[in-house]
């Protein structure tokens, strides 16, 4: 595990084993839910600051619902990782064969080279 994920998980398990946990996942999930919540709320008043520390809690409970899933929080994210760049691959493969200039296509045209990449991965 890299070390901020290792450190995060060691400190939860621990907190865990003292007594200091969620009866289930559902708790987690609403704390994940709280953190994003937060999160926008700082972004709408535009405290980016405050916003970053918010996005560092939901980090942190994010490594405890892996915890809560039986996953290793550095697995599951070189996974995902690893899913999006051979999307993205996929995407500017098909913007090339097309002769699309990405940097020039809207959000939603690019939104439909990604949903037709995904469709291919499956």
């Amino acid at each position: 595990m890299g070390d901020a994920l290792q450190e995060s998980t060691k400190v939860q398990e621990e907190a865990s084993r003292m007594g200091f946990d969620w009866p289930g996942v559902s708790g987690v999930i609403d704390k994940v839910k709280e953190e994003l919540a937060e999160i926008e709320n700082e972004i709408a008043r535009n405290d980016l600051q405050a916003a970053r520390r918010e996005l560092g809690d939901l980090f942190l409970i994010t490594v405890n619902l892996a915890r809560f899933l039986e996953a290793n929080p550095e697995t599951v994210l070189r996974e995902a990782t690893d899913r999006f760049s051979a999307r993205f691959e996929k995407v500017k493969r098909a913007a090339s064969e097309a002769k699309i200039n990405m940097k020039k296509c809207t959000l939603d045209e690019l939104d439909q080279l990604w949903a037709e990449a995904k469709n291919r991965a499956k």
